[in-house]
């Protein structure tokens, strides 16, 4: 059976705040069956972002719609509303899978909109900087994942946001040790 639940967030999420430097002004996750959809509306912090020519930190907003297809790959399009009247849409897909016990494979992509009136070289230092970025925070969630040690039931606060949900969806994907066939191995 089809289960869906909806799990709605609007706290500012610890790890967005300290670890990517934004915080959720909303957040909502939909599940249903190996399908996980989560709607973020993000600000950046004021004080690592500075206002400049191009960003208004005080207006700037980035939308998130992410689909997941089960644990490991993900779609997510995004708008960047620097508040400077100058919005980007982009397009992120990323995948991590195991290949050991302990290790896995990241990749991901980004495609980002041409600007209209926007030279191709200047498009390109655009898309450029966008992936770098996705890649610099990709780099900072996989330091966390190195130090990561699993924990039964770990003692949250209320900025950790839905993680006992989470948890209940990434469940349906692992498979207990004793219950592994010969088959499943092959």
């Amino acid at each position: 059976s089809h289960c869906r639940e909806i799990i709605d967030n609007t706290v500012d999420m610890a790890h967005f705040f300290y670890i990517h430097g934004a915080y959720p002004t909303s957040f909502i996750t939909v599940t249903e069956g190996h399908e996980s959809a989560q709607a973020m509306t993000s600000k950046s912090r004021e004080d690592i972002f500075a206002p400049n020519e191009y960003m208004d930190p005080d207006k700037a907003l980035l939308s998130s719609h992410a689909a997941y297809y089960g644990p490991s790959y993900m779609i997510d399009y995004l708008k960047n509303d620097f508040g400077t009247g100058q919005v980007i849409d982009s397009v992120l897909i990323n995948c991590h899978y195991p290949v050991t016990d302990n290790s896995f494979m990241l990749s991901w992509a980004v495609a980002v909109r041409r600007q209209p009136g926007v030279d191709e070289v200047t498009s390109g230092k655009i898309a450029k900087s966008f992936s770098k970025n996705f890649g610099d925070g990709f780099l900072q969630d996989v330091a966390i994942w190195r130090n990561k040690v699993p924990v039964q039931n770990p003692l949250l606060c209320e900025e950790d946001g839905p993680v006992y949900q989470n948890r209940r969806w990434y469940e349906q994907f692992y498979v207990d040790v004793a219950d592994i066939t010969p088959d499943m191995t092959d």
